[in-house]
């Protein structure tokens, strides 16, 4: 269970601060359960309330540390990217890894598509609507949480980010 002030990773809200635990009535039922509040860092205006019992098929967790953030960036040049054998396979691949809610993951999906746009660039071709959308949403759930373990901003972390990424290709 998370506690009020921890940071956690939350679904498609991303970073989120724990504001505290609440009981609602679930709709329908007549039963009171418990939620967690929960305050999106990026969306300042938003609450979220989830429910405590179901946090793991949210993909809850506690962000990274501090030192599991910096072995991460120093990491990224052998991280795997993803293998697919075709553009279905690559498309449904990605989709497991941004959704999967774990950061090596989001590497891995990150990488695979950028050498996907890459290849895609050599052809003369652009890269797919879909891949465009999978890598925006793995480098800001990645940038999100790095640039809060990392006490830093999210510009920044785009910026580190990109530059981890450049170095594997020299």
């Amino acid at each position: 269970m998370f506690a009020e002030g921890d940071y956690i990773s939350h679904g498609s809200n991303g970073v989120c601060r724990v504001a505290g635990v609440t009981w609602m009535d679930v709709p329908g039922t007549g039963e009171k359960k418990e939620y967690y509040i929960l305050k999106p860092v990026y969306d300042k205006s938003a609450t979220v309330y989830s429910p405590v019992e179901t946090g793991a098929v949210l993909k809850c967790r506690r962000i990274m540390t501090e030192a599991q953030a910096r072995e991460l960036l120093e990491c990224i040049p052998k991280v795997e990217q993803l293998a697919a054998s075709n553009a279905k396979e690559l498309d449904d691949k990605c989709k497991l890894a941004v959704l999967s809610g774990e950061c090596t993951e989001w590497v891995r999906a990150i990488k695979t598509i950028c050498r996907e746009r890459d290849r895609r660039l050599g052809q003369g071709k652009k890269m797919t609507a879909l891949q465009e959308r999978y890598l925006k949403t793995a480098q800001d759930k990645l940038c999100g949480e790095l640039a809060v373990s990392l006490r830093s901003e999210k510009a920044k972390m785009e910026e580190l980010l990109l530059e981890r990424l450049a170095l594997e290709l020299l």
